[in-house]
């Protein structure tokens, strides 16, 4: 029999699952409440229940996301890479949720299209980029860059290109006939960052 609780539960990961598909296709002015609870097949009474605004349904988007991340972080935890193999491995791993997740797609677009005016929309992204800072640090004290490697310039390698490579395709400037996290792939093959990455790892990502 199924409680009360499992049902209530049920419904919300229904509604979270309805506004991230509709927030990272559609993005946030034209994604509503009541969009959502059709999305969802949830009336619109169950889902305030569960939410009492959109910007609520967007925290949890992202809180969500941020798990995600997690997940992926502690699994390559569990390895011995070296920090910029993490690193390579992490960014193909945000480009393959951009194509599947569409938590994690909803949360980048979000920051994209109003983290300058609210910061409560950059929550996953500012996690993402805190880790790719993390990697970077430990890279250089690894002594894995070059001595005159500059760490704010790999930072911003790697975040003008995931952010670079995501707007172009979502905004269809150009249309890949490949997956986000292979173009990714080859990118960092020019720059040999990637040269030696590991093709998979358990649960995270293929290039």
């Amino acid at each position: 029999m199924v409680t009360k609780q499992a049902r209530s539960e049920e419904t919300r990961r229904l509604l979270l699952e309805a506004a991230a598909r509709l927030l990272h296709q559609d993005g946030y002015a034209a994604t509503s409440m009541v969009g959502i609870s059709h999305a969802a097949g949830v009336t619109k009474g169950g889902l305030y229940f569960h939410f009492s605004s959109k910007d609520e349904i967007c925290d949890e988007v992202q809180v969500t996301a941020v798990a995600v991340l997690r997940e992926h972080v502690n699994r390559q935890l569990a390895t011995r890479w070296p920090a910029l193999l993490r690193l390579a491995d992490l960014s193909r791993a945000l480009m393959r949720w951009l194509d599947t997740d569409p938590k994690v797609g909803a949360s980048f677009r979000l920051a994209r299209e109003m983290g300058s005016t609210d910061e409560r929309f950059v929550l996953f992204s500012r996690a993402w980029l805190a880790q790719v800072r993390q990697y970077v640090a430990e890279a250089v004290a690894g002594g894995e860059l070059g001595a005159d490697a500059s760490t704010e310039t790999v930072e911003l390698l790697v975040l003008a290109t995931c952010v670079g490579l995501e707007s172009v395709v979502s905004s269809r400037i150009v249309v890949l006939d490949t997956d986000l996290a292979a173009a990714l792939a080859k990118l960092w093959r020019l720059v040999d960052l990637d040269e030696r990455s590991p093709r998979t790892m358990a649960g995270g990502g293929q290039a």
